[in-house]
């Protein structure tokens, strides 16, 4: 047998496996462990992702409701036979406590979207109040509205009056009563000082635009807030005379959607004198009082020196005159 061929035919070596590990080669058990490992990791993954359905996958993020920082009114409504109901917002799961000046008359929780309903178990008494809220929040911490209600149930017929204000005066929102329309756009007070300062307001659909003319003249344009309520003060002085206010909601290129208009009788006495006051159509004491002495809680003290006129402070009529006595402490 020739040399080559006995090379030929003798048997390979193969490496042993401590060789093979010596040399930097991976070991059978390793490469199965490692398989193993990434295996279960996988499944892990995918258990979760088929336990998560698609749509929360898929679903952004959701800020949860935070609500305002202050408690506040956004309804009050009292039937005529008092019977009342309250709803506003605060924080969500917010104690509300509804006072009648510093007396507790109620307490609610404002829900998830910070949204709260309080119903007297009982009619309110007919007379004057000033209800306002205090809030207890999640984290324990007490505030006040910066506004109150005051409201005015008479003892029997008549208008109940409801108008919110700021604490400090400002602006007021007729939440019921002063003769407000039943239709959608009106005037509900057409009002001057003795300086001849007009100022009116009404309501509206939220968002519309109004535009305001006196006499068929042009005096300025306003644009309902999301409660419908808009307001205008003239630029101009009221002169002595009957007049009438004019008020158009307008939609695309100013065209008239709808209309009302009120007459707006202006007293010469009144213009000159600052100790009286004529009634004209969508006044009340509240406002008048709010007008002259910068607080409509102070309608009684008008109520007091014009008895022998007024024998229901939620009735007075259009041409009526008052006096107006010196506001107590001034």
């Amino acid at each position: 047998m020739s040399e080559n061929n006995a090379f030929d035919n003798a048997p390979m070596e193969r490496p042993s496996r401590e060789t093979s590990s010596r040399d930097g080669g991976l070991s059978k058990p390793l490469i199965i462990a490692v398989i193993g490992a990434i295996l279960v990791a996988g499944a892990v993954v995918l258990n979760f992702t088929m336990d998560t359905p698609l749509t929360e996958r898929m679903r952004p993020a959701v800020t949860q409701p935070q609500g305002p920082t202050l408690p506040n009114f956004d309804v009050v409504r009292v039937d005529a036979k008092g019977n009342t109901v309250m709803a506003g917002r605060a924080l969500p799961g917010a104690t509300v406590l509804i006072l009648d000046g510093e007396k507790e008359i109620g307490k609610v929780t404002a829900d998830k979207n910070g949204e709260w309903v309080f119903t007297p178990e009982t009619p309110l008494p007919p007379g004057t109040r000033q209800l306002s809220l205090r809030m207890i929040g999640p984290d324990g911490k007490t505030k006040n509205s910066d506004k109150v209600v005051v409201m005015s149930v008479p003892e029997s017929g008549g208008e109940v009056l409801i108008v919110e204000q700021a604490r400090d005066g400002g602006k007021s929102r007729v939440l019921q009563g002063i003769g407000a329309a039943s239709q959608t756009l009106n005037v509900e007070a057409a009002d001057y000082d003795s300086t001849g300062k007009i100022s009116l307001s009404g309501k509206a659909e939220p968002g519309a635009t109004v535009q305001v003319y006196l006499d068929n003249e042009f005096i300025g344009r306003a644009v309902a807030d999301e409660k419908g309520n808009w307001e205008v003060e003239a630029p101009g002085k009221a002169t002595a005379g009957n007049h009438t206010v004019r008020v158009d909601q307008v939609g695309v290129s100013n065209s008239v959607l709808s209309r009302v208009e009120v007459p707006f009788p202006v007293s010469a006495e009144q213009l000159n004198d600052r100790d009286e006051v004529t009634v004209v159509k969508g006044n009340s004491l509240w406002r008048i009082a709010r007008r002259v002495y910068g607080q409509g809680t102070m309608y009684t003290v008008i109520f007091d020196a014009n008895k022998a006129q007024i024998k229901d402070p939620n009735l007075i009529y259009p041409g009526q005159v008052f006096s107006l006595p010196t506001k107590p402490g001034s």
